[in-house]
């Protein structure tokens, strides 16, 4: 059984090289000895996948003022040049290049000005050789964001409504009124977004934030107000408090994370705290102290069943071959993500599996990297709708065991789930497998 997972590891290595704008550092030395690169032949497109929520914006994008620059291998600019205006033929010193391309110099924030970037792999400039790059492709490297109200709403807003988003120290106001898609700088991996809803909404004054997690370059995230109107159960009678949910819809990670927003307190109706007013879970809807209303059950990771038996999921599991290992988790709200995270004490085969699969959310797939997408399928995990919006699941990795068996060390499951509320609850499985 050990065999399967080195060659599980093997083939995620062999992924790993093939994985887009991946550049291997490779050292080369200064010399008077030239070859020459050719870019004849180079096709530069871009790649707007990203783009699926709106097809019409699937234009093409004119690439013909690109930046085009060559580095060598210790990053250092050698040559830059304009795609339009690029020579065919370049003579460069012996060594090894990459040719790097960009639509501007450097990211930015604002309106409509989306930055793709894109590089090839590692080539080498020989003596008296000519080597040609034929094919190089961009993709978006910055957020990008749009904002939308339903029409109930809009007839509710004051002109003054804004929403801010926050993505580190990168910051931009979204006026209601504004249409086009906005752009951030992104973080240097997957980070987290604060969203501040501000302005008079039906003769209130509202501030609402939201905080967002998992965002990163290429990703495309439409927030989307609605209206709903909620009874507050004094009365049988049409109507009640004003309630705005805060849908958070991303292409690339279908994220739909939703938080409630109160427009303002009315007389007699004191379901929501108002902002800067009584603590936390002084409503009477909010039972948890999470300023929210509705479902405020909590969420609970379990040891569900080891062989025959539950277990405590806190003390660790010895197993020394194949067996039932089910772990079961309870989320009233629904699961919004089921992120799991593999790593290991004492095995480097093992702790490198986890590596490759890196930090997995069952719960969206496409936000998996490719080695996850490839294996865990084939383990027999729940993914995609068996997750999304469930509030009670089991998570099986019995046929993990068998596997694992052949691993000795102890290895961790760390299983992070958080509900359609924006609670968030954590548990490490832990798993030692006795040298034989």
């Amino acid at each position: 059984m050990k065999n399967i997972f080195l060659i599980c590891l093997t083939l995620m290595a062999v992924l790993f090289t093939f994985s887009a704008c991946h550049s291997e550092k490779m050292e080369t030395g200064a010399t008077d000895v030239t070859g020459q690169l050719s870019l004849a032949s180079m096709k530069m497109e871009v790649d707007l996948k990203v783009d699926t929520v709106y097809p019409q914006s699937r234009a093409g994008v004119d690439v013909s003022n690109f930046l085009l620059t060559i580095k060598n291998s210790q990053g250092e600019q050698v040559e830059q040049y304009t795609y339009s205006e690029m020579p065919e033929i370049i003579s460069l010193p012996v060594g090894t290049y990459t040719v790097v391309a960009s639509s501007a110099e450097a990211a930015t924030n604002g309106f409509d000005v989306p930055f793709y970037t894109g590089s090839t792999e590692q080539f080498t400039i020989k003596e008296n050789e000519l080597t040609e790059v034929f094919a190089l492709t961009c993709r978006l490297a910055n957020v990008m964001i749009s904002v939308e109200y339903d029409e109930e709403l809009r007839k509710l807003m004051g002109e003054d409504v804004v929403t801010n988003v926050k993505i580190g120290d990168n910051s931009l106001d979204i006026p209601s009124s504004e249409t086009r898609k906005a752009y951030l700088i992104a973080p240097a991996s997957a980070g987290s977004m604060d969203i501040t809803l501000k302005g008079t909404i039906d003769g209130e004054s509202v501030t609402e934030v939201k905080r967002v997690d998992n965002v990163q370059a290429g990703q495309y995230n439409i927030i989307k107000y609605v209206l709903n109107s909620v009874d507050d159960g004094t009365n049988s009678n049409v109507g009640g408090n004003l309630n705005i949910a805060i849908n958070i819809d991303s292409s690339m990670t279908s994220s739909d994370e939703t938080v409630g927003v109160n427009p303002g307190e009315e007389p007699g109706i004191d379901d929501f705290p108002t902002d800067g007013g009584e603590e936390p879970g002084d409503g009477d809807g909010d039972s948890d102290g999470d300023g929210e209303g509705g479902i405020t059950s909590d969420i609970n990771i379990t040891g569900k069943k080891l062989g025959d038996s539950s277990f405590d999921i806190d003390q660790t599991q010895t197993i020394t071959g194949a067996t039932t290992l089910i772990v079961g988790i309870e989320a009233p709200a629904g699961i919004q993500n089921l992120k799991v995270k593999i790593t290991s004490a004492g095995n480097d085969d093992f702790n490198g599996i986890g590596e490759g699969l890196g930090e997995f959310d069952l719960a969206h797939s496409d936000s998996m990297n490719e080695n996850a997408q490839a294996m865990i399928p084939v383990l027999g995990l729940p993914i995609d709708d068996a997750v999304l919006n469930q509030p009670n699941l089991d998570f099986n990795i019995s046929k993990f065991t068998s596997m694992l068996a052949g691993f000795e060390g102890t290895h961790t499951f760390k299983i992070t789930v958080t509900d359609n509320q924006g609670k968030t609850e954590s548990k490490s499985l832990v798993i030692n497998v006795p040298k034989k």
